[in-house]
């Protein structure tokens, strides 16, 4: 049984992203100012504080808080934000994987690892590529070991 958790830097990159966000808002309204004039900038103030609430306290929570577990015999996925929620697999049942590595992957992070089974679908996001690809290779092998008996 291994315990995996998920890659800090898709975090950093959605930093970056939340920043180039609030920028390009800040020059659209500088944009704007320029044929309608006002000197309020309080209409960004709310954006800024729900943007920091979130970047520094739901984002690495959420990081925080998500592990999955895989075994021989079962996958447990764990998460959330308030309500810590568990979703437990059986390795049997899984019916096929599908592994998304995106490009740049070792730069940001964004890889997941899907797990279909019959009417239902498990999800880990934010892997390592490194942790993407051994958990694939191990229900890989879980099932072709069952193919074969």
């Amino acid at each position: 049984m291994k315990i995996y958790k998920t890659s800090k830097r898709p975090l950093v990159l959605i930093y970056v992203l939340l920043l180039l966000f609030l920028l390009l808002i800040k020059y659209a309204l500088n944009l704007v100012t320029r044929f309608i004039p006002f000197t309020d900038y309080y209409v960004l103030l709310p954006l800024w504080i729900v943007v920091a609430l979130f970047a520094v306290l739901v984002l690495p929570f959420y990081f925080h808080k998500c592990r999955f577990t895989v075994s021989s015999k079962e996958i447990t996925a764990k998460g959330g934000l308030i309500i810590t929620s568990k979703h437990f697999m059986l390795t049997e049942a899984v019916k096929s994987v599908t592994t998304v590595i995106t490009p740049l992957s070792g730069l940001t992070g964004l890889n997941f690892v899907v797990l279909n089974t019959l009417g239902a679908k498990l999800m880990m996001p934010f892997l390592s590529k490194r942790d993407a690809l051994e958990i694939t290779a191990a229900i890989n092998n879980t099932i072709r070991r069952r193919k074969i008996n």
